[in-house]
């Protein structure tokens, strides 16, 4: 353990970020000193930070911004941004690197510091995250004036950078509203990000856009910021149905992710989402590499291969994903969490794109987004992850596979057994300590069935655990 960080403050830097609760013992004083330990990993240069909506977030953000100037970085405040545009602004504007201050859907009382450099490339455990971390951990805390200081300087209309309309043309170029017939969307910011950059930029489109939940508002006063909770996704069904619209999205706190639920209401998984998308993808680059999570249906590979497409199975995790969209030069990925990956954005996630590429399969097909996704779910059957508590996860995991010896297994990431008439994928969670599971069956029934019998084998490792995340 770094020497300089108090133990609760060492388990703030997880697998992608920092993140936790604040102001303790995520402070700004933490802040500070990992945003000196950044412009040291980064050697320098321009360096982006943005923030999100939550009530820690202003004086975090500064005091980050302090750290980076007193490590002789030059900071470029781009203010209330979503994650997405966060990374695109670090890109667009050829930065060193940048700071997100978010806790992405995690409870009110939680914050965190995502970290990226130059072309918005991950920064996390497999590169510099434990750089940055031990480098925090040898820088004294700042003066209080110092902070003080930068806190005055990063308020907002005072030097914030607004990359609206550069985002704007990104999202024109790469979905021409000519391109787009004229829809009815609600859209659910869950007052989180995504309605802040939703009303700048998706002015000019076509269609209707219905705003749900826009008011930014930290304590996530109307329900909470994950779209793969169902409990979250209840009032946006109820508004889709009601303004008889096309379909609905739902972002996560900081808008780096969107779920979508089609006209009947009904929630249409990332697996899926992915399925419906790559052939579209593909289309516009035959033979493209199409990259997606282990967890997928089998559904993502087969559209993938059916429209002449390289399908990519990968690690589950958007910093995995993006490595793996760079190296293999992919033109389109998707997780079952929620995470669309775009060589258009930089490899990056991005959570308008995918909206406006939906309304562009649904004006190719002619049919309302319940019959594209209706058509999967007849041939499909897969059951929404489950988050369950399994201690110690090296033996849980050991016990289910010896208690399938008829299957296939990889060990990629945690355990993937495929059978004849289902498959069924067991890994840790990289951001809480729980093993998420997820099943399919390939005729109906089965998948039911496949569930029960692995949890059967974790019932002597098994506790209550909370809901997907």
């Amino acid at each position: 353990m770094s020497t300089g960080l108090t133990a609760a403050e060492h388990a703030l830097f997880k697998a992608y970020d920092v993140r936790g609760p604040a102001p303790m013992p995520l402070s700004p004083s933490l802040a500070f000193r990992i945003g000196k330990a950044f412009v040291t990993y980064l050697g320098g240069g321009r360096i982006g930070v943005a923030r999100d909506m939550r009530a820690t977030s202003p004086a975090l953000a500064a005091a980050f911004a302090a750290g980076l100037r007193s490590g002789g970085g030059e900071v470029v405040h781009f203010g209330m941004l979503a994650t997405d545009a966060m990374w695109f602004a670090v890109r667009a504007h050829a930065l060193a690197g940048g700071g997100m201050v978010t806790a992405s859907h995690n409870p009110p009382g939680d914050n965190g510091i995502k970290l990226v450099e130059r072309d918005a490339a991950p920064v996390f455990q497999e590169n510099g995250l434990p750089a940055v971390r031990d480098a925090a951990a040898a820088i004294p805390p700042p003066e209080v004036a110092h902070e003080t200081r930068e806190r005055r300087r990063s308020l907002p209309g005072e030097g914030v950078l607004d990359i609206s309309e550069p985002y704007r043309a990104f999202l024109h170029e790469a979905a021409p509203p000519s391109s787009l017939p004229s829809l009815r969307i609600v859209l659910d910011a869950g007052n989180g990000m995504g309605g802040v950059m939703a009303a700048r930029v998706l002015g000019g489109f076509p269609g209707t856009f219905i705003p749900l939940f826009f008011e930014p508002d930290g304590r996530f006063p109307n329900h909470g910021g994950n779209p793969l909770q169902p409990e979250n996704r209840r009032q946006l069904v109820r508004r889709v149905l009601a303004e008889r619209a096309d379909f609905g999205v739902l972002w996560d706190g900081d808008a780096d992710r969107c779920a979508f639920v089609d006209d009947s209401g009904t929630f249409i998984p990332g697996d899926f989402t992915t399925a419906i998308l790559a052939p579209q993808e593909i289309r516009a680059e035959p033979g493209a590499a199409v990259v997606f999570d282990l967890r997928s249906s089998r559904a993502t590979p087969e559209a993938i291969l059916r429209a002449g497409g390289r399908p990519c199975p990968n690690r589950v995790g958007h910093a995995y994903m993006k490595r793996r969209m760079r190296r293999e030069d992919a033109r389109f990925g998707g997780e079952l969490s929620g995470h669309f990956y775009f060589r258009a954005a930089g490899y990056a996630d991005n959570a308008l794109l995918p909206i406006l590429r939906l309304v562009q399969c649904i004006g190719a097909a002619d049919r309302p987004l319940s019959e594209i996704a209706g058509n999967l779910r007849r041939r499909y059957f897969v059951l929404e992850e489950l988050s369950l508590s399994a201690a110690p996860a090296g033996k849980a995991l050991a016990a289910v596979r010896a208690a399938f010896p008829g299957g296939a297994a990889t060990g990629l990431d945690g355990l993937t057994m495929d059978f004849p008439d289902w498959r069924f994928t067991l890994r840790p969670s990289h951001t809480e300590p729980v093993l998420r599971l997820t099943v399919e069956g390939f005729e109906a029934g089965r998948a039911e069935a496949g569930q029960q019998a692995v949890r059967e084998v974790l019932r002597l490792f098994e506790a209550p655990a909370s809901s997907p995340g």
